[in-house]
């Protein structure tokens, strides 16, 4: 089931950012954005519509995480706190939009809402927002699925608003881009995301600030997308293969009977449903 329009079907990427279903979440179709208004005629009617609100929070991601980049290598450090924010900012006001058609369409329904990706990352930038930990690693996975939201908004609203046919070059090339990476982004994504939850895991047992509450909070949303999605699955399988390449070339015995031990944790943990019992679906 989607809460958007045919005009947004195939156009705007990352399926487990607005998927409706458990089905959608697991093939690794591309989803839509927000539902499709009357094409406004000119900028200022544009600028006025919840697909533009949507849009915008993404390019406040976006613009905002290559600020927080700049920090990096010393260009204005001390504004490194407020790009930060100002790049979940962005976010919640991104899914706050999905969200809110979302309610508007079906009305306040725990039980999907639990189960709805777009509430998973809203709740996820939230605690980020609120908490910040300050982790580039953080940002990756938003930054990642906003590029190529604003990309695609861009090829079938924004250049269509400023005279630029599809069949111009640039339409072309965004067009043969987002196609092309689709699931190379979600894949990504999907790893990036294994990654972070394993450096907060770091945070925490070093006793860094802020390291506790997004640390538990990512580990309730990287089960959920556990659950709900393949390409976190392949993820995890992929990094599990390395960790433990890694441990036998040590040729520790301790090493490897503390792998064994925790291996088996994380597959019992894995074992548990919460939103999805992945074990049903078909094989495709």
């Amino acid at each position: 089931m989607s809460l958007y329009s045919d005009q947004l079907e195939q156009k705007l990427i990352i399926n487990q950012l607005s998927n409706m279903s458990a089905n959608t979440a697991n093939t690794g179709k591309t989803a839509p954005g927000p539902k499709s208004e009357p094409a406004p005629s000119s900028v200022a009617a544009h600028v006025q519509t919840l697909q533009f609100a949507w849009f915008a929070g993404h390019a406040v991601t976006v613009i905002s995480t290559l600020f927080y980049l700049l920090t990096y290598v010393r260009v204005f450090p001390g504004a490194y706190k407020f790009w930060y924010k100002l790049a979940f900012l962005g976010a919640l006001g991104s899914f706050g939009v999905l969200i809110f058609q979302l309610v508007k369409k079906l009305g306040v329904r725990p039980a999907l809402l639990l189960k709805d990706d777009n509430v998973h990352y809203l709740v996820l930038a939230a605690v980020l927002f609120v908490y910040s930990p300050y982790v580039l690693l953080t940002l990756s996975t938003f930054t990642l699925f906003s590029t190529f939201h604003v990309l695609s908004y861009a090829r079938n609203f924004l250049f269509p608003l400023f005279n630029i046919p599809e069949t111009h070059p640039l339409s072309v090339h965004v067009g043969n881009f987002i196609t092309a990476n689709n699931n190379n982004l979600i894949a990504l994504a999907s790893l990036l995301e294994v990654y972070t939850v394993a450096w907060l895991f770091v945070r925490v047992i070093t006793l860094r600030k802020t390291s506790l509450v997004p640390f538990f909070v990512y580990v309730v949303f990287i089960k959920f997308r556990f659950e709900k999605l393949a390409f976190t699955r392949n993820a995890f399988k992929s990094v599990e293969v390395k960790v433990e390449s890694l441990v036998n070339r040590t040729g520790v015995p301790a090493a490897k009977n503390v792998w064994i031990k925790a291996k088996g944790v994380f597959h019992q943990i894995g074992a548990i449903s919460i939103v999805n019992d992945y074990t049903k679906e078909k094989s495709i």
